[in-house]
Protein backbone atom coordinates (compact mmCIF):
# COMPACT_ATOMS: atom_id res chain seq x y z
CA UNK A 1 0.00 0.00 0.00
CA UNK A 2 2.74 2.27 0.85
CA UNK A 3 4.66 1.55 -2.44
CA UNK A 4 1.49 2.50 -4.16
CA UNK A 5 1.00 6.06 -2.18
CA UNK A 6 5.06 7.00 -2.75
CA UNK A 7 4.03 6.26 -6.59
CA UNK A 8 1.02 8.35 -6.63
CA UNK A 9 2.81 10.76 -4.78
CA UNK A 10 5.16 10.93 -7.08
CA UNK A 11 2.75 10.76 -10.51
CA UNK A 12 1.75 14.67 -8.40
CA UNK A 13 4.98 15.44 -8.28
CA UNK A 14 5.99 15.13 -12.01
CA UNK A 15 2.28 16.34 -13.12
CA UNK A 16 2.99 19.65 -11.25
CA UNK A 17 6.91 19.60 -12.51
CA UNK A 18 5.56 19.03 -16.38
CA UNK A 19 2.77 21.74 -15.85
CA UNK A 20 5.18 24.56 -14.35
CA UNK A 21 7.44 23.26 -16.87
CA UNK A 22 5.20 23.93 -19.71
CA UNK A 23 3.95 27.33 -18.02
CA UNK A 24 7.54 28.47 -18.19
CA UNK A 25 8.52 27.47 -21.39
CA UNK A 26 5.09 28.51 -22.89
CA UNK A 27 6.10 31.96 -20.95
CA UNK A 28 9.31 32.31 -22.50
CA UNK A 29 8.31 31.87 -25.67
CA UNK A 30 5.98 34.25 -25.45
CA UNK A 31 9.18 36.51 -24.43
CA UNK A 32 10.66 35.30 -27.05
CA UNK A 33 8.62 36.23 -30.01
CA UNK A 34 7.91 39.71 -28.48
CA UNK A 35 11.67 40.11 -28.57
CA UNK A 36 11.99 39.13 -32.11
CA UNK A 37 8.88 41.27 -33.02
CA UNK A 38 10.25 44.36 -31.53
CA UNK A 39 13.61 43.76 -33.11
CA UNK A 40 11.45 43.52 -36.91
CA UNK A 41 9.04 46.47 -36.08
CA UNK A 42 11.44 49.03 -33.92
CA UNK A 43 15.34 48.03 -35.58
CA UNK A 44 15.74 51.49 -33.37
CA UNK A 45 15.91 48.62 -30.24
CA UNK A 46 19.09 46.92 -32.14
CA UNK A 47 22.49 46.89 -30.24
CA UNK A 48 25.52 49.30 -31.44
CA UNK A 49 27.26 46.82 -33.54
CA UNK A 50 30.34 46.58 -31.04
CA UNK A 51 27.83 45.06 -28.61
CA UNK A 52 26.33 42.69 -30.89
CA UNK A 53 29.65 41.24 -31.56
CA UNK A 54 30.84 41.22 -28.32
CA UNK A 55 28.38 39.63 -26.76
CA UNK A 56 27.97 36.74 -30.12
CA UNK A 57 30.95 34.82 -28.39
CA UNK A 58 31.95 31.75 -31.09
CA UNK A 59 28.02 32.28 -32.40
CA UNK A 60 28.77 35.84 -34.50
CA UNK A 61 27.88 33.54 -37.61
CA UNK A 62 24.48 32.25 -36.59
CA UNK A 63 23.29 35.81 -35.50
CA UNK A 64 24.39 37.58 -38.58
CA UNK A 65 22.05 34.74 -39.88
CA UNK A 66 19.41 35.30 -36.94
CA UNK A 67 19.39 39.51 -38.04
CA UNK A 68 19.41 38.98 -42.06
CA UNK A 69 16.21 36.73 -41.67
CA UNK A 70 14.69 39.62 -39.66
CA UNK A 71 15.79 42.39 -41.97
CA UNK A 72 13.93 40.48 -44.55
CA UNK A 73 10.82 40.24 -42.37
CA UNK A 74 11.71 44.20 -41.65
CA UNK A 75 11.36 44.67 -45.46
CA UNK A 76 8.94 43.18 -46.25
CA UNK A 77 6.51 44.26 -43.46
CA UNK A 78 7.43 47.85 -44.57
CA UNK A 79 7.57 47.04 -48.56
CA UNK A 80 4.81 49.53 -49.90
CA UNK A 81 5.46 52.76 -48.52
CA UNK A 82 9.72 51.81 -48.19
CA UNK A 83 10.12 52.68 -44.44
CA UNK A 84 12.46 49.76 -43.86
CA UNK A 85 15.06 52.19 -45.61
CA UNK A 86 14.89 54.11 -42.03
CA UNK A 87 17.03 51.31 -40.56
CA UNK A 88 18.36 48.95 -42.93
CA UNK A 89 21.68 50.76 -42.83
CA UNK A 90 21.64 49.86 -39.34
CA UNK A 91 20.85 46.11 -39.78
CA UNK A 92 22.92 45.68 -42.32
CA UNK A 93 26.28 47.08 -40.24
CA UNK A 94 25.37 44.41 -37.68
CA UNK A 95 25.21 41.54 -39.79
CA UNK A 96 28.50 42.64 -41.58
CA UNK A 97 30.06 43.39 -38.27
CA UNK A 98 29.06 40.00 -37.22
CA UNK A 99 30.22 38.06 -40.51
CA UNK A 100 32.24 40.17 -43.00
CA UNK A 101 31.91 37.43 -45.59
CA UNK A 102 28.78 37.45 -45.43
CA UNK A 103 28.08 38.45 -49.23
CA UNK A 104 23.88 38.26 -49.58
CA UNK A 105 23.44 41.19 -47.79
CA UNK A 106 25.99 43.35 -49.89
CA UNK A 107 24.73 42.48 -52.70
CA UNK A 108 21.00 42.23 -52.18
CA UNK A 109 20.56 45.65 -50.07
CA UNK A 110 23.23 47.82 -51.73
CA UNK A 111 20.39 47.87 -54.58
CA UNK A 112 17.66 48.48 -52.07
CA UNK A 113 19.22 51.44 -50.10
CA UNK A 114 19.69 54.34 -52.95
CA UNK A 115 16.58 53.55 -55.05
CA UNK A 116 13.78 55.94 -54.71
CA UNK A 117 10.16 55.90 -55.92
CA UNK A 118 7.93 59.13 -55.23
CA UNK A 119 4.95 57.30 -56.45
CA UNK A 120 4.66 55.11 -52.98
CA UNK A 121 7.86 56.69 -51.53
CA UNK A 122 7.52 59.96 -48.83
CA UNK A 123 11.20 60.83 -48.05
CA UNK A 124 13.12 64.15 -47.81
CA UNK A 125 16.16 65.05 -50.05
CA UNK A 126 18.07 64.79 -47.09
CA UNK A 127 17.24 61.72 -46.26
CA UNK A 128 17.50 60.22 -50.02
CA UNK A 129 20.96 61.23 -50.46
CA UNK A 130 21.74 59.44 -47.05
CA UNK A 131 20.68 56.14 -48.07
CA UNK A 132 23.19 56.78 -51.04
CA UNK A 133 25.89 57.69 -48.89
CA UNK A 134 24.88 54.49 -46.61
CA UNK A 135 24.82 52.42 -50.06
CA UNK A 136 28.39 53.13 -50.78
CA UNK A 137 29.54 52.69 -47.11
CA UNK A 138 28.58 49.57 -47.27
CA UNK A 139 29.30 48.32 -50.67
CA UNK A 140 33.51 49.91 -49.63
CA UNK A 141 33.04 47.75 -46.67
CA UNK A 142 32.78 45.02 -48.60
CA UNK A 143 35.76 46.07 -50.75
CA UNK A 144 37.60 46.53 -47.60
CA UNK A 145 36.96 42.70 -46.66
CA UNK A 146 36.82 40.85 -49.67
CA UNK A 147 39.27 42.67 -52.19
CA UNK A 148 43.59 42.51 -52.34
CA UNK A 149 44.32 46.66 -51.13
CA UNK A 150 47.13 46.78 -52.82
CA UNK A 151 46.08 45.47 -56.20
CA UNK A 152 42.95 47.76 -55.73
CA UNK A 153 45.15 51.01 -55.47
CA UNK A 154 47.09 49.93 -58.26
CA UNK A 155 44.47 49.70 -60.66
CA UNK A 156 43.11 53.35 -59.53
CA UNK A 157 46.70 54.65 -61.63
CA UNK A 158 46.47 52.18 -64.47
CA UNK A 159 44.42 53.28 -67.49
CA UNK A 160 46.04 50.57 -70.11
CA UNK A 161 43.29 47.95 -69.90
CA UNK A 162 44.77 45.26 -71.61
CA UNK A 163 47.22 44.78 -68.64
CA UNK A 164 44.43 45.03 -65.96
CA UNK A 165 43.15 42.01 -67.78
CA UNK A 166 46.79 39.99 -68.30
CA UNK A 167 49.33 41.15 -65.92
CA UNK A 168 48.97 39.18 -62.66
CA UNK A 169 50.14 42.10 -60.10
CA UNK A 170 46.30 43.51 -61.60
CA UNK A 171 44.24 40.35 -62.21
CA UNK A 172 41.41 38.98 -59.43
CA UNK A 173 41.98 42.16 -56.47
CA UNK A 174 38.67 41.20 -55.17
CA UNK A 175 36.87 37.82 -54.13
CA UNK A 176 34.29 38.25 -56.03
CA UNK A 177 33.54 41.15 -58.66
CA UNK A 178 29.87 41.85 -58.02
CA UNK A 179 29.77 43.83 -54.95
CA UNK A 180 32.71 46.33 -57.12
CA UNK A 181 29.90 46.17 -60.05
CA UNK A 182 27.15 47.16 -58.11
CA UNK A 183 29.41 50.49 -56.22
CA UNK A 184 30.60 51.36 -59.93
CA UNK A 185 26.55 51.82 -60.79
CA UNK A 186 25.69 53.47 -57.79
CA UNK A 187 28.77 56.24 -58.81
CA UNK A 188 27.27 56.37 -62.12
CA UNK A 189 23.54 56.91 -61.30
CA UNK A 190 23.17 58.31 -57.79
CA UNK A 191 26.25 60.00 -57.48
CA UNK A 192 27.15 61.02 -60.79
CA UNK A 193 30.71 61.02 -60.30
CA UNK A 194 32.34 59.72 -63.40
CA UNK A 195 35.76 59.26 -62.00
CA UNK A 196 34.62 56.99 -59.43
CA UNK A 197 32.87 54.58 -61.52
CA UNK A 198 35.24 54.37 -64.03
CA UNK A 199 37.41 53.39 -61.21
CA UNK A 200 35.40 50.27 -59.86
CA UNK A 201 34.26 49.38 -63.57
CA UNK A 202 37.95 48.81 -64.05
CA UNK A 203 38.26 47.16 -60.51
CA UNK A 204 35.10 44.89 -61.37
CA UNK A 205 36.86 43.68 -65.58
CA UNK A 206 40.07 43.03 -63.69
CA UNK A 207 38.61 39.32 -61.42
CA UNK A 208 38.96 36.63 -63.98
CA UNK A 209 34.88 35.57 -62.73
CA UNK A 210 33.49 39.22 -63.52
CA UNK A 211 30.55 39.65 -65.83
CA UNK A 212 31.97 39.38 -69.63
CA UNK A 213 30.43 43.08 -70.25
CA UNK A 214 32.10 44.74 -67.62
CA UNK A 215 35.25 44.83 -69.66
CA UNK A 216 33.11 46.75 -72.21
CA UNK A 217 31.53 48.97 -69.20
CA UNK A 218 35.25 49.61 -68.21
CA UNK A 219 35.99 50.61 -71.58
CA UNK A 220 33.45 53.12 -72.39
CA UNK A 221 33.57 54.47 -69.03
CA UNK A 222 37.10 55.13 -68.77
CA UNK A 223 36.55 56.76 -72.40
CA UNK A 224 35.55 60.78 -73.08
CA UNK A 225 32.95 59.81 -75.43
CA UNK A 226 29.08 59.01 -75.24
CA UNK A 227 27.08 60.22 -72.32
CA UNK A 228 23.35 58.72 -73.15
CA UNK A 229 25.21 55.88 -74.99
CA UNK A 230 26.98 54.68 -71.44
CA UNK A 231 23.61 55.03 -69.47
CA UNK A 232 22.25 52.50 -71.96
CA UNK A 233 24.48 49.83 -71.87
CA UNK A 234 24.98 49.88 -68.38
CA UNK A 235 21.15 49.45 -67.44
CA UNK A 236 21.54 46.05 -70.37
CA UNK A 237 24.36 45.04 -68.05
CA UNK A 238 22.52 45.84 -64.68
CA UNK A 239 19.48 43.84 -66.30
CA UNK A 240 21.94 41.06 -66.72
CA UNK A 241 23.99 40.73 -63.82
CA UNK A 242 20.95 40.84 -60.79
CA UNK A 243 18.73 38.19 -61.89
CA UNK A 244 19.23 34.89 -63.67
CA UNK A 245 16.90 34.74 -66.49
CA UNK A 246 17.38 33.47 -69.35
CA UNK A 247 14.67 35.62 -71.33
CA UNK A 248 15.94 38.71 -70.15
CA UNK A 249 19.46 38.27 -70.58
CA UNK A 250 19.23 37.08 -73.87
CA UNK A 251 17.67 39.76 -74.80
CA UNK A 252 19.97 42.40 -72.88
CA UNK A 253 22.81 40.90 -74.60
CA UNK A 254 20.72 40.84 -77.97
CA UNK A 255 20.41 44.37 -77.50
CA UNK A 256 23.29 45.13 -76.55
CA UNK A 257 24.92 44.04 -79.44
CA UNK A 258 23.01 46.10 -81.87
CA UNK A 259 22.77 49.27 -79.79
CA UNK A 260 26.89 49.22 -79.67
CA UNK A 261 27.28 48.66 -83.63
CA UNK A 262 24.72 51.37 -83.97
CA UNK A 263 26.43 53.72 -81.74
CA UNK A 264 29.92 53.17 -83.08
CA UNK A 265 28.86 53.76 -86.81
CA UNK A 266 26.50 56.64 -85.48
CA UNK A 267 23.47 55.01 -87.21
CA UNK A 268 20.03 56.84 -86.71
CA UNK A 269 17.81 54.86 -84.86
CA UNK A 270 14.61 54.17 -87.14
CA UNK A 271 10.58 54.13 -86.40
CA UNK A 272 10.97 50.63 -86.71
CA UNK A 273 13.74 49.54 -84.48
CA UNK A 274 11.80 52.10 -81.80
CA UNK A 275 8.49 49.91 -82.12
CA UNK A 276 10.10 46.62 -82.27
CA UNK A 277 12.17 47.77 -78.76
CA UNK A 278 8.96 48.86 -76.94
CA UNK A 279 6.64 45.99 -78.14
CA UNK A 280 9.48 43.46 -77.03
CA UNK A 281 10.05 45.62 -73.67
CA UNK A 282 6.41 45.09 -72.71
CA UNK A 283 6.23 41.17 -73.59
CA UNK A 284 9.38 40.70 -71.33
CA UNK A 285 6.87 42.53 -68.77
CA UNK A 286 4.19 40.97 -69.31
CA UNK A 287 5.93 37.30 -68.69
CA UNK A 288 8.29 38.68 -65.82
CA UNK A 289 5.68 40.66 -64.02
CA UNK A 290 2.62 37.71 -64.90
CA UNK A 291 2.62 37.01 -60.62
CA UNK A 292 4.23 40.12 -59.60
CA UNK A 293 3.91 43.82 -61.18
CA UNK A 294 6.34 45.33 -58.44
CA UNK A 295 9.00 43.39 -59.87
CA UNK A 296 8.83 46.70 -62.96
CA UNK A 297 9.98 48.87 -60.35
CA UNK A 298 12.01 46.51 -58.29
CA UNK A 299 16.08 47.52 -58.13
CA UNK A 300 16.73 43.54 -57.99
CA UNK A 301 14.83 42.55 -60.94
CA UNK A 302 15.84 42.07 -64.04
CA UNK A 303 12.87 43.71 -66.11
CA UNK A 304 13.23 47.09 -63.94
CA UNK A 305 16.57 47.44 -65.64
CA UNK A 306 15.42 46.50 -69.28
CA UNK A 307 12.85 49.60 -68.92
CA UNK A 308 14.92 52.15 -67.32
CA UNK A 309 17.36 50.68 -70.80
CA UNK A 310 14.27 51.19 -72.84
CA UNK A 311 13.53 54.61 -70.98
CA UNK A 312 17.52 56.07 -72.18
CA UNK A 313 16.87 54.82 -75.62
CA UNK A 314 13.49 57.16 -75.81
CA UNK A 315 15.50 59.90 -75.00
CA UNK A 316 18.32 59.13 -77.31
CA UNK A 317 16.21 58.83 -79.66
CA UNK A 318 15.11 62.16 -78.62
CA UNK A 319 18.09 64.01 -78.73
CA UNK A 320 19.41 63.01 -81.93
CA UNK A 321 16.27 64.16 -83.40
CA UNK A 322 17.06 67.51 -81.20
CA UNK A 323 20.48 67.81 -82.96
CA UNK A 324 19.20 68.49 -86.40
CA UNK A 325 16.15 70.35 -84.91
CA UNK A 326 18.43 72.89 -83.03
CA UNK A 327 20.76 72.84 -86.17
CA UNK A 328 17.60 74.11 -88.67
CA UNK A 329 15.74 76.19 -85.85
CA UNK A 330 18.49 77.79 -83.68
CA UNK A 331 16.38 76.49 -80.78
CA UNK A 332 16.10 73.45 -78.71
CA UNK A 333 12.45 71.46 -78.95
CA UNK A 334 10.46 71.61 -75.57
CA UNK A 335 9.57 67.77 -75.99
CA UNK A 336 8.74 64.94 -77.81
CA UNK A 337 5.47 65.59 -79.01
CA UNK A 338 7.15 68.86 -80.44
CA UNK A 339 10.11 67.03 -82.44
CA UNK A 340 6.78 64.20 -83.23
CA UNK A 341 4.41 67.38 -84.20
CA UNK A 342 7.40 68.72 -86.39
CA UNK A 343 8.32 65.67 -88.18
CA UNK A 344 11.84 65.56 -86.75
CA UNK A 345 10.87 61.96 -85.58
CA UNK A 346 8.45 59.37 -86.47
CA UNK A 347 7.58 57.59 -84.03
CA UNK A 348 6.34 58.90 -80.60
CA UNK A 349 8.12 57.28 -77.74
CA UNK A 350 5.90 56.42 -74.07
CA UNK A 351 7.74 55.42 -70.90
CA UNK A 352 7.15 52.78 -69.14
CA UNK A 353 5.97 53.86 -65.87
CA UNK A 354 2.51 54.74 -65.53
CA UNK A 355 1.05 57.59 -63.42
CA UNK A 356 -2.59 58.32 -63.99
CA UNK A 357 -5.31 59.78 -65.55
CA UNK A 358 -4.39 63.18 -65.10
CA UNK A 359 -0.11 63.04 -65.84
CA UNK A 360 1.93 60.72 -67.18
CA UNK A 361 6.13 60.25 -67.54
CA UNK A 362 7.22 62.31 -70.26
CA UNK A 363 10.09 63.21 -71.98
CA UNK A 364 11.15 67.11 -72.23
CA UNK A 365 14.04 68.74 -72.62
CA UNK A 366 16.35 70.37 -69.89
CA UNK A 367 17.88 73.62 -70.20
CA UNK A 368 20.08 72.70 -66.95
CA UNK A 369 21.21 69.57 -68.20
CA UNK A 370 21.41 70.57 -71.92
CA UNK A 371 19.65 67.28 -72.51
CA UNK A 372 16.12 65.80 -72.91
CA UNK A 373 14.85 64.23 -69.35
CA UNK A 374 11.73 62.50 -68.15
CA UNK A 375 9.08 64.02 -65.47
CA UNK A 376 6.22 63.98 -64.49
CA UNK A 377 3.87 65.75 -66.04
CA UNK A 378 1.67 66.10 -69.28
CA UNK A 379 2.08 67.21 -72.63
Amino acid sequence: MKKYINLFILFIFISVFVIFWLHENSENYKKLKEIKYNIVSHPELLPKKELARISSFWFANVRADFYRLEAIQYIWWNAISAEYKKYLYSMLDIITELNPYFEHPYVIWELLLPEYNERYENRTKNEQNNNIKQAELIAKKWIENFCDKSKVEAIKNEFDLKKLWTEDKYKNPCKSSIIPYYLAFIYYFYNHDAISRAYYYKVTSANEDSLEWAKIMAAIMQGKWWDREKSIIMFLNMAKSVENNELCSTYSTELQKILLWVFNWNFILTWDFMKQVENKRKMIENVLDKWNKSDALDDTKCINYINKSVREINLYYAETANKKYFKDTGKNAKNVKELYDKKYIDYFPKDFQKVGSDSEIIYEYNNETWNFDYRVWNY
